[in-house]
C-alpha cells in the first residue's frame, strides 16, 4: 500500500467513525437544528462543540519483549445553551440529527436552573472547514516502533523498566455558534512515557514523538542523557545532603515546580484569591524571573492559533523580570477580572472550557552557580507532587558539588515548596530549557533555591 492510499485509508476510516459526514456537513446540519429549535424556544444563543477523537495506548513490556495496546474512539458534542442571562451545558456522545436535538434540549433544561453567563464574543471570523476527513488515525504499528527505539536508544545500560507507554491521540474539533461563528482544528500527539526503577525509587520521563522517531530519526538525546544522569545518582553509595548548601534544581526535577506556578498564574486559581490580583503590576519576584506563555514556540510541545474558544492565541508574558503582568484567562475568567482574554480557554474533550497552558515556560538565562551547592538531578515518583493547593511536595537525589565538582552522591530530600514564596525566593536561573510532557507540557532551564535548612 502507498502513502497515499495510506492517507485514503485513514480519512475514510474519520469519516465513518462520524456518521459518514464530513465537518462542513455536520456544520450545516448542526447550523440548521440550532436554528429552527433556537427560532421555536426563544433562545438567545446556542453554541455546539463536536469532538472526533481516536487514541491508542501501547504498554511494551521490555523484559519480555511483548506489548499489550488498548484503543478507543468516538463523536461527542457539548451543547450550551443560553436563556435569558442563564446557561446550560449538555454532553452526549452524537450519532444523528436525533441527538443534536436531544442534547441541545438537555441544555436547554439545565439553563432553567444553571448560572448566568455570557453568551461569547466573536474575535475572529474563524477557519474553513474540511470536506474530508475529521482527523488523522491512530498507527499500532508506529507505535510499536517508536517503543522498540526508545528500548534501543534511551534506556540507561541495565536499568529495570517498570513500564515503557507510548501513547497517540487524533483529535478534529468544531465549533458552531447561533451568529455565525465557525471553527475546526485537528491535531494528534504521541508521546512515550517511561518508568524506571532504581535502588530508591522510581524515575519518570516522558518525551514528545516526532512523525520521524520511528524511523529511527528525531532527537531522543535530551530523555536518554536526562535517564542515565538520574540512574547514576539514585544507584551507589550516598551520604545525607548538607542542608546549609544552595538547591540546584536540574530541569528535570524543577519541572513539576514551575508546573505548580502553571496553576498559580491560571485565571480562575487568581478570581479566588484577591490579594493574588491586587498584586498586578508589582515587583512580586526577584528579577531574574521572567514568565511566558507562547503558543506557537517551537521548543514548545503545543502549537495553536485559536483557543477553543475561537480567540486568537497570542505569546502572553505573565511575570516580566520580577513584576506580575497577568494570569492565564478563558472567557469567563477575564471576564469576572474585566481584562481581555488571551486566548487559553481550552477544553478537556468536550467539558467547558477552562484557562489553561500552552508553552509556559520560565524563560532561561545564564546565571552563575555557587562554587558549592546540592544538585538535584533526579526526582523519584511519588503520589501526587501538589497534595496540597500550592504547595509542591518532591523527593530528589543528586550530587554535592564543592568547588564546581560533584564530590558525592546525596541521599534523597524530602522538600515541601509554597509555590509562590518558593519563587520569591529564587537566586537564579540556567539557560537549559527543556519542556515536559510529564509536567503538564512546562518548560523550565535549571533554578537555583536558597538552602532547604535544618
Amino acid at each position: 500500500m502507498s502513502e497515499h492510499d495510506e492517507d485514503v485509508r485513514l480519512e475514510d476510516a474519520s469519516l465513518v467513525s462520524t456518521g459518514g459526514l464530513s465537518p462542513q456537513d455536520w456544520s450545516v446540519l448542526a447550523r440548521e437544528v440550532m436554528d429552527r429549535l433556537g427560532r421555536e424556544r426563544g433562545w438567545r444563543g446556542v453554541e455546539l462543540y463536536l469532538l472526533s477523537y481516536d487514541n491508542l495506548s501501547l504498554d511494551y513490556d521490555v523484559a519480555s519483549k511483548t506489548f499489550s495496546s488498548s484503543s478507543g474512539g468516538a463523536l461527542t458534542v457539548s451543547a450550551r445553551v443560553w436563556l435569558g442571562e442563564a446557561v446550560g451545558t449538555a454532553i452526549e456522545c452524537v450519532h444523528d440529527r436525533a441527538t443534536l436535538e436531544q442534547v441541545l434540549l438537555s441544555a436547554e433544561e439545565k439553563a432553567r436552573t444553571g448560572s448566568t453567563g455570557a453568551f461569547p464574543t466573536t474575535p475572529s471570523p474563524g477557519t474553513p472547514l474540511p470536506t474530508d476527513a475529521w482527523r488523522g488515525a491512530t498507527d499500532f504499528s508506529r507505535a510499536h516502533l517508536c517503543a522498540e527505539r526508545m528500548v534501543k536508544d534511551v534506556l540507561p545500560p541495565g536499568v529495570v523498566v517498570q513500564a515503557l507507554v507510548v501513547k497517540q491521540e487524533c483529535t478534529g474539533a468544531l465549533s458552531v455558534r447561533s451568529d455565525g461563528f465557525e471553527a475546526f482544528r485537528r491535531t494528534h500527539q504521541e508521546v512515550a512515557f517511561l518508568r524506571c526503577e532504581t535502588s530508591r525509587g522510581a524515575v519518570v520521563d516522558a518525551v514528545p514523538l516526532s512523525w520521524e522517531a520511528s524511523k529511527g530519526k528525531g532527537d531522543l538525546e535530551p530523555i536518554r542523557a536526562r535517564l542515565a544522569d538520574a540512574v547514576a545518582a539514585l544507584e551507589g553509595p550516598a551520604k545525607q545532603a548538607d542542608r546549609a548548601l544552595p538547591l540546584v534544581l536540574r530541569p528535570l526535577v524543577a519541572a513539576p515546580l514551575v508546573a505548580g506556578l502553571t496553576w498559580l498564574l491560571r485565571g480562575d486559581i487568581a478570581t479566588a484569591t484577591p490579594a493574588l490580583v491586587r498584586a498586578v503590576g508589582r515587583k512580586l519576584f526577584p528579577s531574574i524571573l521572567t514568565v511566558e506563555d507562547d503558543p506557537l514556540d517551537p521548543r514548545g510541545l503545543q502549537r495553536r492559533q485559536l483557543d477553543d474558544e475561537g480567540r486568537p492565541t497570542r505569546v502572553l508574558r505573565l511575570v516580566d523580570e520580577g513584576r506580575l503582568v497577568g494570569f492565564l484567562h478563558s472567557e469567563e475568567t477575564a471576564a469576572r477580572l474585566g481584562v481581555e482574554p488571551g486566548g487559553r480557554g481550552l477544553r478537556d474533550l468536550v467539558h467547558p472550557a477552562t484557562p489553561t497552558a500552552l508553552n509556559f515556560c520560565v524563560l532561561p538565562r545564564e546565571d552563575t552557580l555557587p562554587a558549592d551547592y546540592t544538585e538535584l538531578v533526579a526526582r523519584v515518583e511519588n503520589f501526587s507532587t501538589m497534595p496540597t493547593p500550592g504547595i509542591v511536595s518532591l523527593i530528589a537525589g543528586g550530587w554535592e558539588v564543592r568547588d564546581g565538582r560533584r564530590v558525592h552522591r546525596v541521599e534523597p530530600l524530602e522538600l515541601e515548596l509554597p509555590v509562590l514564596e518558593t519563587f520569591r525566593s529564587l537566586r537564579g536561573v540556567g539557560s537549559d530549557l527543556a519542556f515536559f510532557p510529564s509536567a503538564e507540557g512546562c518548560g523550565t532551564p535549571t533554578l537555583v533555591l536558597p538552602p532547604p535548612g535544618g
